[in-house]
């Protein structure tokens, strides 16, 4: 069973990270901690494969560089064995740099993350040793969200309202079929079970869908 911690303080990103990497991956569970003393205390008491952190910890100046490598430290000599993630909102490539020196194996911004970052960073890690991926700003369509859809629903509508221009639908449907391991007819079966129930609500379907 693989096992994850992610260490970040706020809530709905600690959550989000930890949605992530639970869908990355078939069985595995995802513990989250919002402060250095819980993480800690599961490393010490835990086994894990992964580790996500935010080097921006409550107790800690999350701008100082040091305090902000010290946080890193202490948690990958918590935990040698693991695989060591750091995401933050304040990235730099100086800093990436740092983290990797001291045994961190991918640096993500957080801007510009897509669902299913985490199983692409660690075929990183395996392909180049390390995974480096700043932030940008790419998004050039809003994101909707629609009630009544189910969670593989949605992930079809998203895929398909964020395809890039003059990427053919066969694309989204194949691309789909990955994320969500099922066949391309399964996945195209969700989006045009998606867009029905959107038409039927009398929703004001988004361009591109």
């Amino acid at each position: 069973m693989f096992r994850a911690l992610v260490v970040e303080d706020q809530t709905l990103m600690r959550l989000a990270l930890m949605n992530e990497v639970q869908a990355s991956f078939e069985k595995c569970v995802v513990l989250g901690a919002e402060t250095l003393t819980i993480a800690t205390t599961e490393l010490q008491n835990n086994h894990f494969d992964l580790v996500v952190i935010d080097p921006g910890l409550p107790g800690f100046d999350p701008t100082s560089q040091g305090d902000r490598i010290a946080v890193v430290d202490r948690i990958i000599e918590a935990s040698p064995r693991a695989i060591h993630v750091v995401v933050t909102g304040s990235d730099n490539r100086c800093e990436a740099d740092g983290f990797r020196r001291i045994g961190a194996a991918a640096y993500l911004g957080k801007t510009g993350l897509a669902p299913g970052v985490f199983s692409d960073v660690l075929d990183d890690i395996s392909c180049k040793g390390f995974s480096l991926r700043l932030s940008r700003a790419v998004m050039t369509k809003p994101d909707y969200r629609f009630s009544g859809l189910t969670p593989r629903e949605q992930q079809a509508i998203d895929m398909m309202a964020q395809r890039a221009p003059g990427t053919k639908r066969k694309e989204i449907f194949s691309l789909m079929a990955d994320r969500l391991a099922v066949a391309p007819g399964s996945a195209e079966k969700y989006y045009k079970q998606a867009r029905a129930k959107l038409l039927r609500q009398g929703h004001r379907i988004p361009q591109g869908l």
